[in-house]
């Protein structure tokens, strides 16, 4: 298997200009062409992008959280107004577990994980152990599209968050402005 054939540059999908596009490679996890798809995986959730070197890896979202969780909030207030008057415990704790936080974090973990399941079906194909190969750890980082300091620090929670959850699988979750991408593989 050639990696080559799934390396391209990092495109952060925060704009339409080209400055949306890093000086950057990586290998392409998500979409059409990409590794995941080559695997025989295209049913799982999955960062957008595999990077790896001396040891380490990293694995990278790219996302528009601000306007993700602005529509996940949309769709959670009518839920909520929905079931108003509504006293049933079980259907109050289901909806508490569709509140905006939860989903990103829970959608943020999932594509962490299944990146994850790519990179052992890889080391299958290549012959290498992943625990192995990145002895270092892997990083798994969030590139947020953002205008402002405020709108990563409206986001820091995932890094609190989704930190425990992933203790032992990743060795670190970063969440960064998309522009600060090129100088996160460190």
């Amino acid at each position: 298997m050639k990696l080559r054939n799934y390396c391209e540059f990092i495109n952060t999908e925060c704009d339409e200009t080209e400055s949306s596009v890093l000086g950057v490679k990586a290998i392409k996890l998500d979409g059409k062409d990409s590794l995941k798809e080559a695997l025989g995986l295209i049913n799982a959730k999955s960062a957008d992008y595999f990077r790896g070197r001396g040891g380490k890896a990293w694995l990278v979202e790219c996302s528009n959280l601000r306007r993700q969780l602005r529509n996940e909030s949309e769709c959670y207030r009518l839920i909520q107004e929905s079931i108003a008057g509504n006293s049933n415990r079980q259907v109050r704790r289901t909806v508490d577990r569709l509140a905006p936080e939860t989903r990103i974090r829970e959608e943020m973990r999932y594509k962490c994980i299944h990146s994850l399941l790519i990179l052992h079906r890889l080391g299958d194909r290549c012959g290498f152990r992943v625990d192995e190969k990145f002895y270092k750890g892997i990083v798994f980082i969030i590139a947020i599209c953002a205008d402002s300091p405020s709108d990563v620090m409206a986001f820091q929670y995932l890094d609190a968050q989704l930190g425990p959850t992933l203790k032992g699988i990743v060795s670190d979750v970063k969440v960064i402005p998309s522009g600060q991408l090129a100088h996160g593989f460190q």
